[in-house]
């Protein structure tokens, strides 16, 4: 196995500085620089250098090769899109005979050739790249969002409804992904929705139980630690925070009282043990530990509590009756005497 290991990373080689690459949480990082790299393009078959530049005979140009979420033909395009004038390798304009010929051939080979009896595939590919933006996701959550949907595609003979099946991948590709934060259904939604979908979190739920027998499911349940970053990082980022922090004569800086307000919130549940939990919902529960933590914060100091349930609602979408009952009937009776 260390011999296997050896020759992948002796067989690529960092862009940047040339070191070796190792496989960590689902990417390609250098160990020498620590640039990620999101992925590679193998050398083609045919390969464009100096010599064949001088050659006229030679006017072969070859693809990359079929992305995993995009629908095309095969080998590569004449030009742009809107372009009139077509040139050559070397950048001069064709003659007039042959730019009539391959004004023709790209006319032919229109996008409606291009896709044809693949019109679902491409149009949802379209929402899955627009969703991937708009969410922030990596290129592994959305190349694995379109490989989940092909492999579902594959085994079932007809699918429900494609809108919401590459809801459920989307959704499956980023719980996958250990190395982003973790995403809710009803985030994910929320932004189909903002698009113009009618997706929602019971569609998404129905395709799971309908369709991930197709997939492996050996993936562990969330748990409120993985979302504890990403929720600290949007209540420090609140609009009314530093005059918040100001009224109550705090004299930390932000940074400082999100590194104090992280450690608190670790204690907190590091001592809530999965029985204590009772299977709650460890996205609502990090809300209500963060505003233990503050309260918690505040007594050791000898100063006033900083947060509301109303700040870390509106910074988290979390519903301020959530908090509260967490923290009413969960929290508080174990942590505050």
């Amino acid at each position: 196995m260390k011999e296997l290991k050896n020759q992948f990373i002796n067989y690529e080689e960092c862009p940047e500085c040339g070191g070796g690459i190792v496989l960590n949480s689902f990417e390609q990082i250098c160990n020498e620089c620590g640039l990620v790299i999101n992925r590679f393009f193998r050398e083609s078959s045919y390969i464009f250098d100096d010599i064949k530049k001088l050659n006229n005979l030679s006017k072969q140009y070859v693809a990359l090769g079929e992305r995993t979420d995009f629908i095309g033909g095969l080998g590569s395009f004449i030009d742009y899109e809107n372009s009139k004038y077509l040139k050559d390798k070397t950048g001069k304009l064709l003659p007039p005979n042959e730019q009539k010929l391959f004004r023709r051939l790209k006319k032919n080979y229109s996008q409606f050739l291009r896709i044809k009896n693949h019109e679902t595939e491409y149009r949802v590919f379209n929402i899955l790249n627009k969703i991937s933006l708009y969410l922030n996701f990596n290129k592994n959550i959305r190349n694995s969002a379109a490989y989940y949907y092909k492999k579902i595609l594959k085994q079932e003979e007809k699918v429900i409804n494609n809108i919401s099946l590459i809801a459920f991948c989307i959704f499956y590709a980023a719980r996958k992904e250990n190395q982003n934060a973790p995403i809710t259904i009803k985030e994910i939604s929320e932004a189909f929705q903002n698009f113009g979908h009618r997706v929602n979190p019971r569609l998404i739920l129905r395709d799971g139980l309908k369709y991930k027998k197709h997939l492996n499911t050996d993936s562990a349940p969330h748990r409120s630690e993985d979302y504890l970053i990403r929720l600290i990082d949007g209540v420090i980022n609140h609009n009314d925070l530093e005059n918040r922090m100001v009224k109550k004569g705090v004299s930390w800086f932000k940074k400082e009282y999100q590194n104090i307000l992280t450690i608190k919130c670790r204690e907190i549940l590091k001592h809530l043990s999965y029985w204590t939990r009772g299977g709650r919902n460890p996205f609502i529960l990090t809300g209500a530990v963060i505003y233990l933590a503050d309260k918690l914060i505040a007594k050791e100091k000898n100063q006033k509590s900083i947060l509301t349930q109303k700040m870390i609602s509106e910074a988290t979408k979390i519903a301020e009756y959530s908090i509260r009952d967490h923290y009413v009937n969960l929290l508080k009776p174990q942590f505050i005497k």
